[in-house]
Protein backbone atom coordinates (compact mmCIF):
# COMPACT_ATOMS: atom_id res chain seq x y z
CA UNK A 1 0.00 0.00 0.00
CA UNK A 2 2.97 2.33 0.53
CA UNK A 3 4.57 1.44 -2.67
CA UNK A 4 0.81 2.47 -4.65
CA UNK A 5 0.93 5.57 -2.64
CA UNK A 6 4.17 6.69 -2.99
CA UNK A 7 3.38 5.85 -6.78
CA UNK A 8 0.35 8.11 -6.92
CA UNK A 9 2.20 10.84 -5.42
CA UNK A 10 5.34 10.60 -7.85
CA UNK A 11 2.47 10.86 -10.53
CA UNK A 12 0.62 14.40 -8.76
CA UNK A 13 4.85 15.74 -8.81
CA UNK A 14 5.52 14.23 -12.35
CA UNK A 15 2.45 16.17 -13.68
CA UNK A 16 2.34 19.46 -11.31
CA UNK A 17 -1.15 18.45 -9.64
CA UNK A 18 0.49 17.79 -6.19
CA UNK A 19 0.14 21.53 -5.31
CA UNK A 20 -1.99 23.09 -8.49
CA UNK A 21 -5.81 23.21 -8.68
CA UNK A 22 -6.93 21.37 -12.01
CA UNK A 23 -9.55 21.55 -14.07
CA UNK A 24 -11.32 18.17 -14.27
CA UNK A 25 -14.32 18.34 -16.25
CA UNK A 26 -17.74 19.52 -15.59
CA UNK A 27 -17.56 18.94 -11.73
CA UNK A 28 -14.41 20.81 -11.42
CA UNK A 29 -16.77 23.67 -12.97
CA UNK A 30 -19.60 23.12 -10.97
CA UNK A 31 -17.52 23.27 -7.86
CA UNK A 32 -15.77 26.62 -8.45
CA UNK A 33 -19.45 27.98 -9.30
CA UNK A 34 -20.76 26.49 -5.64
CA UNK A 35 -17.38 27.91 -3.55
CA UNK A 36 -18.24 30.96 -4.97
CA UNK A 37 -21.78 31.81 -4.82
CA UNK A 38 -23.04 28.70 -2.77
CA UNK A 39 -25.00 27.37 -5.73
CA UNK A 40 -24.47 24.28 -8.11
CA UNK A 41 -24.36 25.83 -11.32
CA UNK A 42 -22.27 26.99 -14.38
CA UNK A 43 -21.12 23.07 -15.04
CA UNK A 44 -20.43 23.80 -18.22
CA UNK A 45 -19.63 27.13 -18.90
CA UNK A 46 -18.99 30.24 -16.46
CA UNK A 47 -22.41 31.49 -16.39
CA UNK A 48 -24.19 28.88 -17.82
CA UNK A 49 -26.28 28.33 -14.95
CA UNK A 50 -28.05 26.46 -12.42
CA UNK A 51 -27.34 22.21 -12.78
CA UNK A 52 -28.17 19.39 -11.87
CA UNK A 53 -26.10 17.40 -14.28
CA UNK A 54 -24.06 16.12 -11.61
CA UNK A 55 -25.08 14.33 -8.27
CA UNK A 56 -24.13 16.95 -5.35
CA UNK A 57 -22.02 14.89 -2.81
CA UNK A 58 -18.35 15.14 -4.25
CA UNK A 59 -19.01 18.64 -5.99
CA UNK A 60 -19.85 20.05 -2.60
CA UNK A 61 -16.95 18.55 -0.63
CA UNK A 62 -14.61 19.81 -3.49
CA UNK A 63 -16.45 22.89 -3.15
CA UNK A 64 -16.35 23.52 0.72
CA UNK A 65 -12.31 23.25 0.43
CA UNK A 66 -11.99 25.77 -1.94
CA UNK A 67 -14.85 28.63 0.26
CA UNK A 68 -12.28 27.88 2.92
CA UNK A 69 -8.79 28.10 1.52
CA UNK A 70 -9.82 29.46 -2.20
CA UNK A 71 -8.60 28.46 -5.84
CA UNK A 72 -5.28 27.82 -3.63
CA UNK A 73 -1.78 25.43 -3.85
CA UNK A 74 -3.55 24.59 -0.21
CA UNK A 75 -6.96 23.76 -1.67
CA UNK A 76 -5.50 21.66 -3.96
CA UNK A 77 -3.23 19.59 -1.86
CA UNK A 78 -6.11 18.57 0.74
CA UNK A 79 -8.10 17.11 -2.00
CA UNK A 80 -4.98 15.39 -3.17
CA UNK A 81 -4.77 13.95 0.50
CA UNK A 82 -8.38 12.92 -0.10
CA UNK A 83 -7.98 11.28 -2.70
CA UNK A 84 -5.32 9.01 -1.41
CA UNK A 85 -6.79 8.42 1.50
CA UNK A 86 -10.02 7.65 -0.03
CA UNK A 87 -7.76 4.91 -1.97
CA UNK A 88 -6.15 3.64 0.70
CA UNK A 89 -9.42 3.11 2.16
CA UNK A 90 -10.83 1.38 -0.68
CA UNK A 91 -7.48 -1.22 -0.80
CA UNK A 92 -8.17 -1.82 2.61
CA UNK A 93 -11.67 -2.44 2.54
CA UNK A 94 -11.61 -4.82 -0.27
CA UNK A 95 -8.91 -6.87 1.57
CA UNK A 96 -11.61 -6.89 4.41
CA UNK A 97 -14.77 -7.88 1.96
CA UNK A 98 -12.74 -11.17 0.46
CA UNK A 99 -10.72 -12.21 3.62
CA UNK A 100 -14.85 -12.28 4.98
CA UNK A 101 -15.50 -14.22 1.80
CA UNK A 102 -12.70 -16.74 3.27
CA UNK A 103 -10.71 -16.22 0.64
CA UNK A 104 -6.58 -18.21 1.08
CA UNK A 105 -4.23 -15.34 2.34
CA UNK A 106 -2.17 -15.37 -1.42
CA UNK A 107 -5.30 -14.29 -2.95
CA UNK A 108 -5.69 -11.48 -0.52
CA UNK A 109 -2.19 -10.15 -0.91
CA UNK A 110 -2.02 -10.98 -4.91
CA UNK A 111 -5.48 -8.86 -5.21
CA UNK A 112 -4.12 -5.85 -2.94
CA UNK A 113 -0.56 -5.86 -5.12
CA UNK A 114 -2.77 -5.87 -8.58
CA UNK A 115 -4.86 -2.94 -6.89
CA UNK A 116 -1.77 -1.06 -5.32
CA UNK A 117 1.19 -1.65 -8.19
CA UNK A 118 -1.06 -1.79 -11.79
CA UNK A 119 -2.15 1.70 -12.10
CA UNK A 120 -4.46 1.06 -14.97
CA UNK A 121 -6.63 3.43 -13.30
CA UNK A 122 -3.54 6.26 -12.50
CA UNK A 123 -5.35 9.27 -13.63
CA UNK A 124 -9.02 8.81 -11.64
CA UNK A 125 -7.14 7.66 -8.29
CA UNK A 126 -4.96 10.41 -8.29
CA UNK A 127 -6.18 13.42 -9.40
CA UNK A 128 -10.19 13.02 -10.66
CA UNK A 129 -11.65 12.24 -7.75
CA UNK A 130 -10.87 15.22 -6.03
CA UNK A 131 -14.13 16.40 -7.68
CA UNK A 132 -15.92 13.09 -9.30
CA UNK A 133 -17.69 10.57 -7.52
CA UNK A 134 -15.70 7.38 -8.31
CA UNK A 135 -13.84 6.71 -5.91
CA UNK A 136 -16.24 7.63 -3.06
CA UNK A 137 -18.71 5.57 -4.74
CA UNK A 138 -16.53 2.40 -5.15
CA UNK A 139 -15.54 3.01 -1.06
CA UNK A 140 -18.99 2.57 -0.72
CA UNK A 141 -19.77 -0.34 -2.94
CA UNK A 142 -17.23 -2.49 -1.45
CA UNK A 143 -18.98 -1.19 2.23
CA UNK A 144 -22.01 -2.80 1.39
CA UNK A 145 -20.78 -5.76 -0.41
CA UNK A 146 -18.85 -6.32 3.15
CA UNK A 147 -21.92 -5.54 5.01
CA UNK A 148 -24.23 -8.57 2.76
CA UNK A 149 -21.29 -10.72 2.84
CA UNK A 150 -21.08 -10.84 6.25
CA UNK A 151 -24.82 -11.08 7.33
CA UNK A 152 -24.76 -14.10 4.68
CA UNK A 153 -22.47 -15.91 6.93
CA UNK A 154 -24.78 -15.72 10.07
CA UNK A 155 -27.75 -17.98 10.71
CA UNK A 156 -29.71 -15.09 11.89
CA UNK A 157 -30.18 -11.86 10.20
CA UNK A 158 -31.25 -9.68 13.04
CA UNK A 159 -33.00 -6.06 12.35
CA UNK A 160 -30.27 -3.87 13.21
CA UNK A 161 -27.64 -4.18 10.51
CA UNK A 162 -30.51 -4.16 7.70
CA UNK A 163 -31.05 -0.91 8.84
CA UNK A 164 -27.79 -0.02 8.27
CA UNK A 165 -27.32 -1.47 5.27
CA UNK A 166 -30.62 0.53 3.93
CA UNK A 167 -29.03 3.60 5.33
CA UNK A 168 -25.69 2.75 3.40
CA UNK A 169 -27.85 1.77 0.18
CA UNK A 170 -29.10 4.80 0.14
CA UNK A 171 -26.47 7.03 0.88
CA UNK A 172 -24.46 4.99 -2.42
CA UNK A 173 -27.17 5.66 -4.85
CA UNK A 174 -27.25 9.31 -3.68
CA UNK A 175 -23.61 9.41 -4.51
CA UNK A 176 -23.98 7.12 -7.67
CA UNK A 177 -27.24 6.28 -8.62
CA UNK A 178 -26.01 3.48 -11.48
CA UNK A 179 -23.56 2.05 -9.46
CA UNK A 180 -26.54 2.48 -6.11
CA UNK A 181 -28.41 0.09 -8.30
CA UNK A 182 -26.33 -2.73 -9.10
CA UNK A 183 -25.87 -2.43 -4.99
CA UNK A 184 -29.63 -2.59 -4.31
CA UNK A 185 -29.68 -5.43 -6.93
CA UNK A 186 -26.99 -7.28 -4.19
CA UNK A 187 -29.53 -6.30 -1.55
CA UNK A 188 -32.11 -8.19 -3.04
CA UNK A 189 -30.78 -11.12 -3.65
CA UNK A 190 -29.32 -11.32 0.10
CA UNK A 191 -33.40 -10.60 1.14
CA UNK A 192 -34.46 -13.15 -1.09
CA UNK A 193 -32.26 -16.10 -0.01
CA UNK A 194 -32.14 -15.11 3.40
CA UNK A 195 -35.56 -13.46 4.91
CA UNK A 196 -38.72 -14.92 5.26
CA UNK A 197 -40.88 -12.94 2.52
CA UNK A 198 -43.25 -10.62 4.99
CA UNK A 199 -39.13 -9.57 6.20
CA UNK A 200 -38.02 -9.31 2.90
CA UNK A 201 -40.83 -6.95 1.74
CA UNK A 202 -40.25 -4.70 5.04
CA UNK A 203 -36.77 -4.48 4.49
CA UNK A 204 -37.50 -3.37 0.88
CA UNK A 205 -39.96 -0.97 2.70
CA UNK A 206 -37.60 0.35 4.74
CA UNK A 207 -34.76 0.49 2.22
CA UNK A 208 -37.15 2.65 -0.20
CA UNK A 209 -37.91 5.00 3.17
CA UNK A 210 -34.30 5.38 3.30
CA UNK A 211 -33.64 6.20 -0.25
CA UNK A 212 -36.69 8.70 -0.21
CA UNK A 213 -35.15 10.34 2.68
CA UNK A 214 -32.16 10.91 1.02
CA UNK A 215 -33.14 12.11 -1.82
CA UNK A 216 -36.13 14.10 -0.86
CA UNK A 217 -33.45 17.33 -0.25
CA UNK A 218 -32.08 16.75 -3.51
CA UNK A 219 -35.39 16.83 -5.19
CA UNK A 220 -36.83 20.27 -3.77
CA UNK A 221 -33.62 21.84 -4.79
CA UNK A 222 -34.10 21.03 -8.29
CA UNK A 223 -37.80 22.27 -7.94
CA UNK A 224 -37.06 25.34 -6.66
CA UNK A 225 -33.27 25.95 -8.56
CA UNK A 226 -34.37 24.00 -11.55
CA UNK A 227 -37.74 24.56 -12.14
CA UNK A 228 -38.94 20.88 -11.97
CA UNK A 229 -38.06 18.46 -9.34
CA UNK A 230 -35.98 16.33 -10.96
CA UNK A 231 -35.77 13.19 -9.35
CA UNK A 232 -31.59 12.64 -9.96
CA UNK A 233 -29.84 13.84 -13.14
CA UNK A 234 -31.24 16.22 -16.02
CA UNK A 235 -28.57 14.14 -18.72
CA UNK A 236 -29.84 11.01 -19.46
CA UNK A 237 -30.83 13.05 -22.61
CA UNK A 238 -27.70 14.40 -23.52
CA UNK A 239 -25.62 11.13 -22.91
CA UNK A 240 -27.89 8.71 -24.63
CA UNK A 241 -27.73 11.12 -27.40
CA UNK A 242 -23.93 11.62 -27.66
CA UNK A 243 -23.96 7.40 -28.11
CA UNK A 244 -26.90 6.22 -30.58
CA UNK A 245 -26.73 8.24 -33.66
CA UNK A 246 -26.68 6.59 -37.03
CA UNK A 247 -23.02 8.10 -37.17
CA UNK A 248 -22.01 5.53 -33.98
CA UNK A 249 -22.31 2.53 -35.77
CA UNK A 250 -19.29 1.99 -38.35
CA UNK A 251 -17.33 5.21 -37.93
CA UNK A 252 -14.17 4.93 -39.67
CA UNK A 253 -12.30 6.70 -37.19
CA UNK A 254 -13.90 6.24 -33.81
CA UNK A 255 -12.66 8.73 -31.62
CA UNK A 256 -12.58 11.56 -34.23
CA UNK A 257 -16.48 10.54 -34.18
CA UNK A 258 -16.46 10.86 -30.74
CA UNK A 259 -15.40 14.39 -30.36
CA UNK A 260 -17.52 15.30 -33.75
CA UNK A 261 -19.99 14.43 -31.83
CA UNK A 262 -19.23 16.01 -28.44
CA UNK A 263 -18.64 19.44 -30.64
CA UNK A 264 -22.55 19.06 -32.66
CA UNK A 265 -24.23 18.61 -29.71
CA UNK A 266 -22.41 18.79 -26.07
CA UNK A 267 -22.78 22.22 -24.52
CA UNK A 268 -18.84 21.82 -21.84
CA UNK A 269 -17.45 24.86 -23.36
CA UNK A 270 -18.95 25.08 -26.33
CA UNK A 271 -20.78 28.15 -26.44
CA UNK A 272 -23.09 27.44 -30.14
CA UNK A 273 -24.23 24.76 -28.07
CA UNK A 274 -24.47 26.51 -25.24
CA UNK A 275 -26.69 29.07 -27.32
CA UNK A 276 -29.06 26.51 -28.41
CA UNK A 277 -29.53 25.01 -24.63
CA UNK A 278 -30.13 28.46 -23.55
CA UNK A 279 -33.06 28.94 -26.51
CA UNK A 280 -34.34 25.36 -25.76
CA UNK A 281 -35.14 26.50 -22.09
CA UNK A 282 -32.41 24.96 -20.11
CA UNK A 283 -30.52 22.12 -19.64
CA UNK A 284 -33.28 19.88 -18.88
CA UNK A 285 -35.26 21.23 -21.74
CA UNK A 286 -32.66 20.75 -24.21
CA UNK A 287 -31.65 17.07 -22.85
CA UNK A 288 -35.32 16.25 -22.85
CA UNK A 289 -35.40 16.86 -26.26
CA UNK A 290 -32.15 15.28 -27.17
CA UNK A 291 -33.55 11.92 -25.71
CA UNK A 292 -36.84 12.48 -27.42
CA UNK A 293 -34.87 12.28 -31.15
CA UNK A 294 -32.64 9.28 -29.91
CA UNK A 295 -35.81 7.51 -28.64
CA UNK A 296 -37.42 8.38 -32.06
CA UNK A 297 -34.77 7.00 -33.96
CA UNK A 298 -34.00 4.35 -31.60
CA UNK A 299 -37.62 2.89 -32.32
CA UNK A 300 -36.99 3.06 -36.06
CA UNK A 301 -34.03 1.34 -36.01
CA UNK A 302 -33.85 -1.10 -33.20
CA UNK A 303 -31.22 -3.73 -34.53
CA UNK A 304 -29.19 -0.74 -34.79
CA UNK A 305 -30.03 0.62 -31.15
CA UNK A 306 -29.15 -2.73 -30.63
CA UNK A 307 -26.11 -3.35 -31.84
CA UNK A 308 -25.31 0.22 -30.15
CA UNK A 309 -26.48 -1.15 -26.58
CA UNK A 310 -24.44 -4.39 -26.46
CA UNK A 311 -20.98 -3.00 -27.89
CA UNK A 312 -21.62 -0.15 -24.73
CA UNK A 313 -22.27 -3.16 -22.54
CA UNK A 314 -19.08 -4.78 -23.63
CA UNK A 315 -17.00 -1.26 -24.06
CA UNK A 316 -17.49 -1.42 -19.72
CA UNK A 317 -15.88 -4.17 -19.45
CA UNK A 318 -13.36 -4.75 -22.15
CA UNK A 319 -12.77 -0.85 -23.16
CA UNK A 320 -11.45 -0.37 -26.86
CA UNK A 321 -8.15 0.94 -26.95
CA UNK A 322 -8.94 4.55 -28.62
CA UNK A 323 -11.39 5.19 -25.19
CA UNK A 324 -7.98 5.53 -23.44
CA UNK A 325 -7.86 9.09 -24.99
CA UNK A 326 -11.40 10.05 -23.07
CA UNK A 327 -9.35 11.15 -19.94
CA UNK A 328 -8.63 14.26 -18.37
CA UNK A 329 -5.00 13.30 -19.16
CA UNK A 330 -2.97 11.90 -21.88
CA UNK A 331 -0.63 9.97 -20.35
CA UNK A 332 0.44 6.53 -21.74
CA UNK A 333 -3.30 5.78 -22.64
CA UNK A 334 -3.08 2.82 -24.58
CA UNK A 335 -0.78 0.94 -21.40
CA UNK A 336 -4.04 1.83 -18.96
CA UNK A 337 -6.27 0.28 -21.46
CA UNK A 338 -4.39 -3.01 -21.72
CA UNK A 339 -3.68 -2.85 -17.69
CA UNK A 340 -7.60 -2.46 -17.91
CA UNK A 341 -8.08 -5.09 -20.39
CA UNK A 342 -6.35 -7.47 -18.89
CA UNK A 343 -7.78 -6.91 -15.08
CA UNK A 344 -11.23 -7.75 -17.28
CA UNK A 345 -10.26 -10.95 -18.56
CA UNK A 346 -8.70 -12.70 -16.10
CA UNK A 347 -11.49 -11.35 -13.45
CA UNK A 348 -13.93 -12.20 -15.30
CA UNK A 349 -12.37 -16.11 -16.12
CA UNK A 350 -11.85 -16.17 -12.26
CA UNK A 351 -15.57 -15.33 -11.75
CA UNK A 352 -16.43 -17.98 -14.35
CA UNK A 353 -14.54 -20.61 -12.99
CA UNK A 354 -15.97 -19.92 -9.62
CA UNK A 355 -19.44 -19.81 -10.48
CA UNK A 356 -19.04 -23.66 -11.87
CA UNK A 357 -17.29 -24.73 -9.20
CA UNK A 358 -20.18 -23.21 -7.03
CA UNK A 359 -18.05 -21.27 -4.97
CA UNK A 360 -19.55 -19.31 -1.73
CA UNK A 361 -20.52 -15.62 -2.50
CA UNK A 362 -19.81 -15.56 -6.54
CA UNK A 363 -23.35 -15.33 -7.28
CA UNK A 364 -23.10 -12.30 -5.40
CA UNK A 365 -20.24 -10.88 -7.19
CA UNK A 366 -21.54 -11.82 -10.17
CA UNK A 367 -24.80 -9.72 -9.80
CA UNK A 368 -22.73 -6.97 -9.03
CA UNK A 369 -20.61 -6.78 -11.95
CA UNK A 370 -23.21 -8.00 -14.38
CA UNK A 371 -25.92 -4.88 -12.84
CA UNK A 372 -22.92 -2.47 -12.74
CA UNK A 373 -22.62 -2.41 -16.62
CA UNK A 374 -26.39 -2.43 -17.60
CA UNK A 375 -26.89 1.38 -17.49
CA UNK A 376 -23.72 1.86 -19.00
CA UNK A 377 -25.21 -0.31 -22.63
CA UNK A 378 -27.41 2.99 -23.28
CA UNK A 379 -24.46 5.59 -23.02
CA UNK A 380 -20.56 5.80 -23.93
CA UNK A 381 -18.91 4.23 -20.82
CA UNK A 382 -15.64 6.02 -20.60
CA UNK A 383 -12.78 3.72 -18.66
CA UNK A 384 -13.70 5.99 -15.53
CA UNK A 385 -17.39 5.24 -15.32
CA UNK A 386 -15.88 1.30 -14.68
CA UNK A 387 -14.12 1.87 -11.83
CA UNK A 388 -16.27 0.69 -9.32
CA UNK A 389 -15.17 -3.06 -10.43
CA UNK A 390 -12.11 -2.77 -10.68
CA UNK A 391 -11.47 -3.85 -7.18
CA UNK A 392 -13.39 -7.28 -7.41
CA UNK A 393 -11.70 -7.94 -10.69
CA UNK A 394 -8.44 -7.29 -9.30
CA UNK A 395 -8.89 -9.91 -6.24
CA UNK A 396 -11.14 -12.29 -8.73
CA UNK A 397 -7.55 -12.36 -10.83
CA UNK A 398 -5.51 -12.79 -8.08
CA UNK A 399 -7.88 -15.95 -6.85
CA UNK A 400 -7.52 -17.33 -10.55
CA UNK A 401 -4.24 -17.33 -10.00
CA UNK A 402 -3.49 -18.59 -6.02
CA UNK A 403 -6.33 -21.48 -7.49
CA UNK A 404 -3.69 -21.93 -10.76
CA UNK A 405 -0.51 -22.48 -8.70
CA UNK A 406 -2.12 -24.24 -5.57
CA UNK A 407 -2.91 -26.81 -8.69
CA UNK A 408 0.10 -26.73 -10.21
CA UNK A 409 1.57 -27.58 -7.20
CA UNK A 410 -0.57 -30.31 -6.25
CA UNK A 411 0.18 -32.08 -9.48
CA UNK A 412 3.81 -31.37 -9.16
CA UNK A 413 3.89 -33.64 -5.80
CA UNK A 414 1.34 -36.25 -7.14
CA UNK A 415 4.34 -38.24 -9.01
CA UNK A 416 6.76 -38.12 -5.78
CA UNK A 417 3.76 -39.26 -3.62
CA UNK A 418 3.38 -42.16 -5.99
CA UNK A 419 6.21 -43.13 -6.38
Amino acid sequence: MLAGLTLRLAWLVLVRALLSPLDLGEASQAASAMARNGTLADAFAPGSGPTAHLMPATVTLAAAVERVFGDSGAAALLLSIWTLALLAGIWLLARVLFASAGWRPQALLGGLALLCLLPGHIVQEAADFRVWEGGLATLLVLANLWLIVTLDRRAEIAAQPLLLGAALAALTFFVSPTTGLAVDACWAWLALRRLPLRRALGFAAVAATALALVLAPWMLRNAQVMGSPILLRDNFGLEIAMANYPGALDPADPRAETLARAKAIHPYRNPEVLARLRAAGGEAAYSQALGRETWAWAAAHPGDFTRLALRHYRQFYFPDRWQGALTNWGAFPTLRIEMIRLFAAFGLLGLAIGLVRRRRHYGLFALYLAVAGLPYALVMPIPRYAYGIWPLLAFLAAQLAADSFATLQRRGRTPMMAQ
